[in-house]
């Protein structure tokens, strides 16, 4: 189904998301990762939603982020990266059971990618729904890059 998709990438995607707290509360799940793409979803919680219903921005833009992130990052063996500015266009109010990104690399420089992404809401039984769009600019990291844990 993801024929860009590297299982060893991807595992190493889910294995650093699974040991961040926000992550973990956040329900982040990889789909699929490598050459420079992703795709990750999100279940829909009531506690993600704001006065309306709708999910809050706040979950749309980390996804975002996230999924430029890990776009950033699937450009290869272990790169490490961290998110050097994004911008998110938020096009329709986010309801649904699940929220989906989609992440590709415009293009990767020696220190910075350039990321776009599309987040899309999930319902059962009906066609997903765009409700934003990001484009990031990701800041590749030196290998020797200490880790705070």
């Amino acid at each position: 189904m993801y024929d860009y998709s590297v299982p060893e990438i991807l595992d190493r995607l889910n294995g650093n998301s699974g040991a961040q707290g926000f992550n973990r509360w956040f329900g982040l799940k990889g789909l699929a990762a490598g050459n420079g793409q992703v795709e990750i979803e999100v279940p829909i919680r009531d506690d993600m939603r704001q006065h309306h219903g709708y999910v809050h921005g706040g979950c749309i833009g980390a996804l975002a982020d996230m999924a430029c992130a890990w776009a950033g990052s699937a450009n290869g063996g272990g790169i490490d990266v961290v998110t050097s500015s994004f911008t998110v266009h938020f096009l329709r109010p986010a309801t649904g059971e699940t929220m989906r990104a989609r992440a590709r690399t415009i293009r990767k420089g020696k220190s910075v990618a350039t990321v776009e992404a599309d987040i899309f809401v999930e319902t059962e039984g009906e066609e997903p729904r765009l409700c934003a769009t990001a484009l990031a600019s990701i800041a590749i990291l030196p290998d020797a890059r200490p880790r705070i844990r």
